[in-house]
């Protein structure tokens, strides 16, 4: 019994030390840790950026699939995928020969309508008929105009001998009572039988004239029915003609503007059905994970699903992709919640994943999208931002983090957000001089993604303790807090400064 005693007694000795021992270790090691967790940062001038992210794919700022707008066989492709090309250089031709016959026929028509036309306005006589019917006419206003000129001759010499006769006067009587004119009195019965014969010719080849006139006319007979008739068929024939002469410049493929064939499906012999080219604006993937960081320096993620497909690939039907890879985008959808802080003009940063180690390139964003796309109940705005002079490596496709500043402010008096602690409207941080620490109150401005604007309460060089970090006992990790410090666990088997944690003695856990 007495032995017995004495063991209890000493394991209650030996348990009473053990405990002693573990309170003085973890109260060792708590004031350690938490000697170990005070940071301090200083109120420097800076610059204070808020930005919002978001995901997407590097695409061609300019890109178009190129087909035949003419059905035909193609004869021969001049390019190869990747090589540059001019705006306005031959990609491809088709074999011209059924394009080329229907024009030639599509001509001949027109030829035949614009006839059959002038036919109608000329009232149905062609053109040799309207030769010999204006020679007709020529011939009568001839006849008219010799009979004119005979007429006027007889008239004159009527009169010349008429003047003589008076001149003369009445000559003697021959016999038997009667008298005899004498000089230009003999002739002037002539004169007048001459003059009468030439008034009847004019008044003949007048009525003939008229005659040849009134008959050209009654055949010349325009109808306005026959004419318009014949103008709809002269329209129709120059719009086939138009058609058919499109049609053969289209057996020609062309580069619209200068670029890199990037793309390239069609084949010599192939027989391409027609249809055109197909502009598309470079479009890329859009959705997948978007995150932001908002105003009060947390971030925030939303997933979303892929609404597009990446640029640089075509459809089925294009012949060719030509692509512009001088000006490269992205194209990214962004939360309605970031997407109103985004305007035009804004700077950007792109971090490519496949260029690890490579600077983010820079970016403006140069167009924003008006129109949300709702994926997965989702409701995303799409912009584009435009990289400024990217690096030779880029390629389209690839995956990239675009992060947006929409707010910034320079030359500020800035700290680390995590110093700053703000309840409703009021902010303090925890101001060091000499080793004292008291709580000052900051009037805070603009909030970025890690520091703070403080437009009053500090000056450049103040110290400021950013709350300690906390040991947690039952987990042994650290916490960045509001500045209230958790305690340790002080216990068998706890972490921290406990038996058989982390930082502990082990071996009572």
């Amino acid at each position: 019994m007495k032995g017995r005693r004495l063991w209890f007694v000493n394991g209650s000795l030996l348990v009473v030390i053990a405990v002693i021992a573990l309170v003085a270790v973890n109260t060792i090691f708590q004031k350690a840790s938490a000697h170990a967790a005070v940071r301090t940062a200083t109120a420097t001038l800076g610059t204070v950026d808020s930005t919002v992210t978001a995901t997407g794919n590097v695409s061609p700022a300019q890109s178009e699939d190129l087909s035949f707008s003419t059905a035909g066989t193609v004869s021969s492709i001049e390019v190869n995928v990747g090589q540059k090309v001019k705006a306005g250089q031959v990609v491809a031709k088709l074999d011209p020969t059924s394009a080329q016959a229907s024009l030639t026929a599509a001509d001949d028509d027109l030829t035949a309508a614009e006839d059959n036309l002038a036919l109608a306005r000329a009232g149905g006589e062609t053109p040799p008929q309207e030769a010999e019917d204006a020679a007709s006419v020529a011939s009568a206003e001839a006849q008219v105009s010799n009979d004119q000129t005979s007429l006027t001759t007889a008239q004159t010499q009527l009169a010349d001998d008429q003047a003589v006769c008076a001149a003369d006067g009445p000559s003697a009587s021959s016999g038997k009572g009667s008298t005899q004119s004498t000089g230009g009195c003999s002739t002037i019965s002539t004169d007048e039988q001459g003059v009468t014969q030439a008034e009847n010719s004019l008044a003949q080849a007048q009525s003939s004239l008229t005659q040849t006139q009134l008959s050209i006319e009654a055949k010349r007979y325009v109808n306005p029915a026959t004419i318009l008739q014949d103008d709809a068929q002269v329209t129709q024939a120059q719009s086939t003609v138009t058609q058919d002469t499109k049609a053969l410049a289209g057996a020609t493929l062309t580069a619209p503007f200068s670029g890199t064939i990037t793309v390239l499906s069609g084949t010599v012999g192939e027989t391409v059905s027609g249809g055109g080219s197909s502009a598309a604006a470079a479009s890329s993937s859009t959705g997948g994970t978007t995150g932001s960081t908002g105003s009060t320096g947390a971030s925030s993620a939303s997933a979303g699903t892929s609404s597009s497909t990446s640029t640089g690939s075509s459809s089925s039907s294009a012949f060719m992709t030509l692509s512009n890879l001088s000006t490269l985008e992205v194209a990214t959808g962004f939360p309605e919640a970031d997407a109103v802080k985004v305007k035009v003009g804004q700077p950007a940063s792109v971090t490519l994943d496949a260029l690890t180690g490579s600077s983010a390139v820079s970016g403006t964003v140069t167009a924003v999208s008006p129109v949300s796309t709702v994926v997965s109940n989702v409701v995303t705005y799409d912009d584009t931002i435009t990289l400024t002079d990217p690096p030779s490596d880029v390629d389209s496709g690839m995956s990239a983090t675009v992060a947006v500043t929409v707010a910034s402010a320079s030359n500020v008096l800035e700290l680390p957000s995590s110093a700053v602690t703000t309840v409703g409207r009021l902010s303090t941080v925890q101001l060091d001089k000499n080793g004292k620490q008291t709580s000052q109150t900051v009037t805070t401005g603009l909030v970025g993604d890690t520091t703070t604007q403080i437009t009053s309460g500090l000056s450049a060089g103040d110290v400021v303790v950013e709350p300690s970090v906390t040991v947690s006992g039952t987990s042994g990790t650290a916490t960045t807090g509001t500045g209230t410090a958790r305690s340790g666990v002080t216990g068998f088997g706890g972490g921290g400064a406990g038996f058989g944690g982390g930082a502990g003695l082990g071996g009572f856990g």
